[in-house]
């Protein structure tokens, strides 16, 4: 496993190599007064989309992602406003290369905040198959008792043997969510426990 401390090492380590080769003076991508207002931006941005249950892998995931949408938004302002009171073609070009800077910090903050998530969709289907070629696609054994797309799946994961935080991490939802879902699959399939969820994923009957 990444250790957190490895992606934003990395970053740093690659921006020093391209200063050196491109001779370049790295402390003009610095201004920290650009670097709080992006904090500030990724943050309203954040708010919208904060939701109670929410676990900490999804508030890092849309943390990143809002991070590169304000700096997106912060360099076009940036740039507007410095081609506007631009004096002469020297000027502009100068505005234009230091109005970046907040999007190398976004897509920065991007990388670090959501470097270990993944389109739960495409987790999942590569999940699917991976058990379909070693004989333990488990959902099928569920499938007669109506269970849902998602029940189906938190059903499979169960059977695998993970526990809710395992499945909450997966799927990236919150733990109330997927005990709410276990309450529904226990409920269609009749059983009280867990392992008897596993018994009929496995195609045995109850002794």
């Amino acid at each position: 496993m990444k250790r957190k401390w490895q992606v934003p090492v990395s970053i740093i380590l690659y921006i020093l190599i391209l200063a050196a080769a491109l001779d370049f003076n790295l402390l003009r991508l610095i201004d920290i007064r650009l670097f709080l207002l992006l904090m500030v931006g990724t943050t309203v941005l954040t708010v919208p989309f904060y939701e109670r249950n929410m676990n900490r892998r999804e508030l890092r995931y849309v943390f990143g992602k809002k991070a590169l949408e304000a700096g997106f938004i912060q360099s076009f302002l940036i740039l507007f406003v410095g081609l506007q009171n631009a004096a002469d073609g020297k000027e502009i070009l100068s505005e234009v290369a230091m109005s970046f800077r907040p999007l190398l910090y976004g897509f920065c903050m991007q990388v670090i905040f959501s470097e270990k998530l993944e389109d739960p969709a495409a987790v999942q289907d590569k999940t699917d198959a991976e058990k379909a070629e070693d004989g333990l696609d488990y959902t099928k054994r569920f499938q007669p008792y109506g269970l849902t797309k998602r029940e189906l799946e938190i059903a499979g994961l169960i059977a695998e043997g993970k526990t809710n935080g395992d499945i909450a991490s997966v799927l990236y939802i919150s733990e109330t969510t997927v005990k709410k879902h276990v309450s529904n699959i226990f409920e269609k399939t009749g059983v009280a426990r867990r392992e008897e969820l596993v018994r009929i994923a496995l195609g045995r009957k109850e002794k």
